[in-house]
Formats: structure tokens, C-alpha cells, sequence
């Protein structure tokens, strides 16, 4: 599944009806398992959505995520629905994240003490504007 540049704050796996514990499956970012987060453990049930919050990031390329499963189920084909909430835009992490949204106040509170310092700077240049003459 290709994905975006961000932060993957939800997931959920549905497992119709029907799989009685006979399909399961992974989710891998380059070779390395994610979720189940414990290695060599599946997701595997029967009607029922397995989700869950998490705070995994996918900064860097490929942005794609893996999906292996499996089938055991020798009569019927089964079909796992998967669904991934991510954030993309730093507005958005800011919000699972609280040092993004630290840094996003720090930048702001910067920009605004630098206004300030160039409104000290044309005051001290020219403290009385009104003196000055008409151009």
C-alpha cells in the first residue's frame, strides 16, 4: 500500500464473518514486521476489528507498507479489509506528537520576538516619527 510522508497515529484490520481464524495477517515497512509488533505473530480472528492507536512514523522512502497474509481456509477465500489513519502535515502530528507542536510554538514565539525587535530597532531610529518632515 503506498502511503504519504507522516505519522500513522490509527489502525484497523476487519475481519469479516466467516474467517474463523483461517486468514491472517502482517504489516511490514521494508522487510522489518510492524504490527503485530511481536515478530513472527499474526493477526488472526473471525468478525471482528482489531484497532488500535499507535504513533509510528514513516519519514523516509520507500513510503509504502507491506501486507502479507495468509489463507488456510481450503474452501473459501477470505478478505481482510485493513484501514491506516496518518497524519501528513506537521499541524496534524503536532496534535499525537507534543514535542512537534513545542517546536511548531517555539517557531511561532520566534517569529513574533523578531517583529518586535524590528519595531525596537525603528523606534530607537526614529523615536519621534512625527517630527519628521513630509517627503
Amino acid at each position: 500500500m503506498l502511503v504519504t510522508k507522516g505519522l500513522v497515529y490509527r489502525v484497523e484490520f476487519q475481519f469479516p464473518a466467516g474467517c474463523a481464524g483461517l486468514a491472517g495477517i502482517i504489516v511490514a515497512d521494508g522487510g522489518f514486521q510492524v504490527w503485530p509488533s511481536t515478530l513472527g505473530n499474526w493477526f488472526a480472528t473471525d468478525n471482528h476489528v482489531v484497532a488500535f492507536d499507535d504513533m509510528y512514523t514513516k519519514f523516509a522512502e520507500p513510503f509504502q507498507l507491506d501486507f502479507w497474509g495468509y489463507n488456510l481456509d481450503e474452501t473459501y477465500a477470505h478478505t481482510i479489509y485493513v484501514r491506516i489513519g496518518m497524519a501528513d502535515k506537521e499541524i496534524f502530528q503536532a496534535r499525537f506528537l507534543p514535542n512537534v507542536a513545542y517546536e511548531m510554538i517555539n517557531r511561532e514565539l520566534e517569529k513574533v520576538e523578531a517583529v518586535k525587535e524590528e519595531e525596537r530597532q525603528a523606534l530607537i531610529a526614529s523615536p519621534f516619527p512625527w517630527l519628521r518632515g513630509k517627503e
